[in-house]
C-alpha cells in the first residue's frame, strides 16, 4: 500500500463504513488514492491509515470529517444495524443536511433501503460487483470535479480545452446522476371515465341567466345555457323541472352525447355539463363549492371541526378537514398572542377533462381559508403563499393517501357513480399510471401497502392499495346542515 509514494497531506473523502465493511473499504481507498487529480493525488481518510492508535477516536473523527471535501458513506446491512457508523454518518449529513452542496455521497454496496437523510443524495451504485469499475470511475468523476460532456448540438463557437494532466475517467452513468434501468411506476390524479348519459336534451327558453332559472325553478337538475337555449340530461319530454322555463310550444330536442366529443366546441359543453353534475353530486355529499377558485371544501359542524371517518387497512381513523384557524397578534406590550381567524380546510378541485382522446376525472387535493362563518373563502394577497407553503410540504405518499381520501368522499364506494336521471356518469377509482423503463433503483415503494397510515409525524410513508379492496368513508353527522343555508350556497357557487 502506497509504498512507491508518501500519503496526499490534502484530504479529499472521508470513508465512513462498518467494521465487517473493511477490506472491501481498503481496497476502494487504495484505488482511489491511486489516481491523479490536478498535481497530487486523490487523498483519503481511513482510520487504519489516519487515526492514531490511542488517540481520542471522536477527536481524530471530527477533525477529518470537517478537513475532507466529501464524505463516502458506504450503505450496507451491517452499517444501517449498527451505532457507531449511524453516529459518522449523522454527523456527515449534519453538515450538509439540505444536500445542495453535494458533500455527502452514499457508496451503495448492497441492496438496501437507503435512510431518508440520504435519499435525497446523488448516490453511487457498487452493488454490482461485475461493474465496480464503472461505479469506481464515476466517483472518481465526482471527486475530481467533472462533469458529464453534453452533446455537440449548439450554435455557440467551440473553445479549445488543455488537456488534464492525467487520463480522464471514462463517462460511464452508474450513479443517481443518472436514471437507471428499472421499472419505474408513475402514478397520476386521474381516474377513468367508464359511463356517460346517453343522451343531451335542449330546448330554446327566454332566460339568459343561469341564476334566473335557479329561482324559477326549484332545485333545478344539473343544465348550461347556450345560445338561447337550455342543455341537460334530464329528459325535457318527460319531465317537468323545466316547465317555468320552457315553453310548452317549445320544440325539445336530444342529442347522442357521444357525438358532442366529436367537435371542439362541443367538447367544451360537455366538459361544462360534466362539472355541473359533479357540483351537484358533491352537495349531496354535504361539500361546498368556492366558484372563484372552483376548490370543494366542508363547512365547520356548526361552530366546532369537521371531522371524517375513514377506514384504511380495516382500522378506521379520522380526518379533521375543516379546523380553527389563527393568527399572530402583536400585543401593545410587545408580546404575540395567536387568536381566532376563521376556518381552515382541506379541499380538492375536481373536473372533467379529455386527455389523449379520453375522458377522465382529475383530482387535486389543495386548501383553503375561509372566514367566521366557514364558507366564504379568503381572498387576501397573503392567502396564496400561506396555502403554498403547506402544499409544498407535503409528500408523495401523502398526497397519494389524500387522492384516496377525496375519492371515497365523492364515491363511497370503489367507484364513484353520478346520477343524471337517465344513464349515470361513472368514474373508476383506480388512478390512471404508466411505466417507465428508467428511474432510480433505491427508491422504491411499495404501492400494494400504501394505505398504511403515517406513525411518527410523517416519517413513514403511507401505503395505498391501489387494485384492492381496502377503506371506506364513514360520514357521522348528517343532520349537521340546515336547508335553509342552501340558498346562499347556491349564491356562493354562481
Amino acid at each position: 500500500m502506497r509504498l512507491d509514494r508518501p500519503p496526499s497531506p490534502e484530504k479529499d473523502i472521508f470513508l465512513c463504513h462498518n467494521g465487517a465493511d473493511k477490506p472491501w473499504v481498503e481496497m476502494l481507498a487504495e484505488r482511489i488514492e491511486a489516481k491523479p487529480y490536478r498535481d497530487r493525488y486523490l487523498g483519503v481518510v481511513f482510520d487504519k491509515w489516519d487515526f492514531d492508535k490511542g488517540g481520542n477516536i471522536v477527536l481524530d473523527m471530527e477533525r477529518f470529517l470537517d478537513a475532507a471535501r466529501f464524505v463516502g458513506v458506504v450503505v450496507s446491512r451491517a452499517m444501517l444495524s449498527a451505532e457507531w457508523p449511524t453516529l459518522e454518518r449523522t454527523i456527515a449529513v449534519w453538515s450538509d443536511p439540505s444536500g445542495a452542496r453535494g458533500r455527502v455521497i452514499p457508496l451503495l454496496k448492497e441492496n438496501v433501503t437507503l435512510p431518508a437523510s440520504l435519499r435525497v443524495r446523488n448516490w453511487i451504485d457498487f452493488r454490482d460487483p461485475s461493474k465496480f469499475n464503472e461505479s469506481f470511475a464515476e466517483l472518481i468523476r465526482y471527486l475530481r470535479g467533472e462533469s458529464i460532456p453534453r452533446g455537440k448540438g449548439s450554435f455557440l463557437p467551440s473553445i479549445p480545452v488543455a488537456p488534464p494532466p492525467y487520463e480522464p475517467a471514462p463517462v460511464l452513468i452508474t450513479s443517481s446522476v443518472g436514471a437507471d434501468r428499472v421499472t419505474e411506476r408513475l402514478v397520476s390524479n386521474l381516474y377513468r371515465v367508464t359511463n356517460i348519459p346517453e343522451k343531451v336534451y335542449y330546448a330554446s327558453t327566454k332566460l339568459r341567466e343561469k341564476k334566473e332559472i335557479q329561482q324559477c325553478c326549484e332545485s333545478p337538475p344539473p343544465f348550461i345555457l347556450r345560445e338561447g337555449r337550455l342543455f341537460t340530461f334530464s329528459d325535457l319530454t318527460t319531465s317537468d323541472a323545466f316547465r317555468p322555463v320552457v315553453a310548452k310550444s317549445a320544440q325539445v330536442n336530444s342529442d347522442p352525447f357521444a357525438d358532442w366529443f366529436s367537435d371542439e366546441e362541443y367538447t367544451r359543453r360537455a366538459i361544462e355539463l360534466l362539472n355541473v353534475c359533479l357540483k351537484e353530486h358533491a352537495w349531496e355529499g354535504r361539500l361546498r363549492f368556492d366558484g372563484v377558485k372552483a376548490r370543494y371544501f366542508f363547512p365547520p359542524h356548526g361552530d366546532t371541526p369537521k371531522r371524517i371517518a375513514w377506514r384504511i387497512g380495516g382500522r378506521q381513523r379520522w380526518r379533521e378537514v375543516t379546523t380553527r384557524h389563527t393568527r399572530r397578534v402583536k400585543q401593545e406590550d410587545g408580546s404575540y398572542k395567536d387568536e381566532p381567524f376563521g376556518w381552515r380546510h382541506q379541499g380538492f378541485r375536481a373536473s372533467f377533462m379529455v386527455v389523449l382522446s379520453n375522458l377522465m376525472l382529475k383530482l387535486e387535493p389543495t386548501y383553503l381559508l375561509t372566514k367566521d362563518d366557514g364558507k366564504t373563502p379568503r381572498t387576501s394577497r397573503w392567502v396564496g403563499p400561506v396555502l403554498s407553503h403547506w402544499l409544498n410540504q407535503e409528500r408523495n405518499g401523502q398526497i397519494l393517501r389524500t387522492l384516496r381520501f377525496w375519492s371515497l368522499v365523492l364515491a363511497r364506494a370503489r367507484e364513484l357513480t353520478i346520477e343524471t336521471g337517465q344513464t349515470p356518469i361513472r368514474v373508476d377509482l383506480t388512478p390512471i399510471f404508466g411505466t417507465l423503463a428508467f428511474g432510480i433503483a433505491s427508491d422504491q415503494m411499495s404501492f400494494d401497502r400504501l394505505m398504511e397510515a403515517e406513525i411518527q409525524d410523517d416519517v413513514g410513508v403511507p401505503q395505498l392499495e391501489l387494485f384492492g379492496e381496502e377503506s371506506a368513508i364513514a360520514y357521522t353527522d348528517e343532520s349537521e346542515f340546515a336547508e335553509e343555508d342552501r340558498e346562499d350556497e347556491k349564491a356562493l357557487e354562481v
